[in-house]
């Protein structure tokens, strides 16, 4: 028995060191193709990396940038470096954004103060939640200290703890509850409901940046110009 766990945890490790090396091999070669100006070649392997939902280094990103922008696609060299800064925020990509959607005529670029709350709690939501989870589970063993001993417990107290838990849970499901998309397809259509004979509301070109605040199908709500609208999911680009 410990013969053949021992094997199957063998063969585990040996299948996902594989695909790392894979990985990295296809990496280093995009990295010499990019160095050598074959952009093209580079970016099909990078987008490869993407497509198959790899984890790949923030330099990626900025290379399919730079690759999007030579070739004058605006739309996608905006979608690489917004996915740049959501993995972390820096304020000469924050300048380029606001440049580049200055010369486009694009919206959705200003970090009002909501996005830059959101971006700080990405990026440190780790300790955020590590703290949180401590102190839930501390006022827990409190109030079971408290029962056990059979000593009162105020209402207030229960309510307060509940309240917490529900902060925590908002807090943990922000990031899924709250994204961003780059606008993919000219005259993009926003529509009122969630319904291709919904009225159109609004017609917006690509490059333009969207809030998606949930999902109905196919369509995505969004919050636009200070309205609740729609938008197919097909129409976008989400930056995760």
């Amino acid at each position: 028995m410990r013969i053949a766990q021992s094997l199957f945890f063998l063969l585990f490790t040996l299948f996902f060191s594989v695909k790392i090396l894979a990985q990295s091999a296809s990496l280093q070669r995009a990295d010499s193709l990019f160095t050598r100006h074959e952009y093209e070649l580079a970016e099909k392997l990078y987008t490869q990396q993407l497509a198959q939902k790899r984890f790949v280094p923030i330099s990626v990103y900025y290379k399919l940038a730079f690759v999007s922008e030579q070739q004058n696609d605006y739309d996608r060299t905006m979608y690489y470096l917004s996915l740049a800064y959501n993995r972390q925020p820096d304020q000469v990509v924050l300048n380029k954004l606001n440049e580049m959607a200055d010369i486009y005529h694009l919206k959705g670029y200003n970090l009002d103060d909501f996005s830059f709350i959101f971006l700080f709690f990405r990026r440190y939501s780790a300790y955020f939640i590590l703290f949180l989870l401590v102190v839930a589970v501390y006022a827990f063993g409190v109030l079971l200290y408290k029962k056990i001993k059979k000593q009162p417990i105020l209402i207030r107290h229960k309510w307060i703890v509940v309240a917490y838990l529900v902060a925590l849970w908002g807090l943990l499901n922000l990031p899924d509850s709250y994204q961003i998309a780059i606008i993919n397809h000219d005259r993009t259509h926003l529509r009122a409901a969630p319904s291709s004979a919904a009225p159109v509301e609004e017609v917006i070109a690509k490059g333009n940046k969207v809030t998606i605040i949930g999902k109905n199908d196919e369509w995505l709500r969004i919050f636009w110009e200070n309205d609740f609208l729609y938008v197919r999911a097909m129409d976008v680009w989400i930056v995760k």
